[in-house]
């Protein structure tokens, strides 16, 4: 006979704990970067990013039940204020530790990690453009570093489908041959603050 894992006392409904209010830390280390876009087949009038913040451990998040054990997620996205800037570049402040560690469902501390940064570019601001798309990781988040990205301009304004999302490349030389000479690029800055 097999053993029930015991459920823990958060009440669960609908798949779901209720949602903790999270607290943000008063002060979180700032990396400032630095978007430039260059050689891109037309302008964007869409240029976001936002920061995506999960806790990882399992330990602290209730069990939704089920035979596999699947644990609630903690998931935030905080918007980076992108501004543009009289060279054409953005500036913005991204943050590592900007959300409180608490423990929120009476089962141990939770630890808020920095997973990545998503930029976003679309021609218009419309959804049926093409979204380029780029994710700096947080080991890439370090004082002074300088990341260059590649996009094929074929796909501006808009990929063979709507709201198509076309990925970067860090290495030129993964295009085809035939295409090299249709790239972008979008550079990324960080500097810590």
């Amino acid at each position: 006979m097999q053993s029930q894992v015991p459920r823990t006392h958060v009440d669960v409904k609908d798949n779901q704990p209720p949602r903790p209010v999270i607290q943000r830390n008063p002060h979180p280390t700032a990396y400032q970067v630095l978007v430039a876009i260059k050689d891109a087949p037309g302008p964007f009038e869409v240029v976001k990013a936002a920061m995506q913040y999960q806790v990882l451990d399992p330990a602290c998040r209730p069990d939704l039940g089920g035979m596999a054990g699947t644990r609630a997620s903690l998931l935030e996205w905080v918007p980076v204020e992108l501004v543009r800037q009289a060279d054409g570049t953005y500036r913005g402040t991204i943050y590592d530790g900007l959300l409180k560690d608490e423990d929120y469902y009476g089962l141990g501390v939770c630890h808020w990690s920095l997973v990545a940064v998503q930029f976003k570019l679309r021609a218009r601001d419309n959804e049926e453009d093409a979204e380029f798309s780029h994710h700096i990781f947080h080991d890439d988040i370090k004082d002074g570093a300088r990341i260059s990205t590649y996009f094929w301009d074929g796909r501006y304004p808009k990929g063979k489908f709507p709201r198509m999302t076309v990925p970067s490349e860090l290495d030129p030389s993964k295009f085809r041959e035939s295409v090299r000479n249709q790239l972008f690029t979008v550079d990324f800055t960080l500097t810590k603050e």
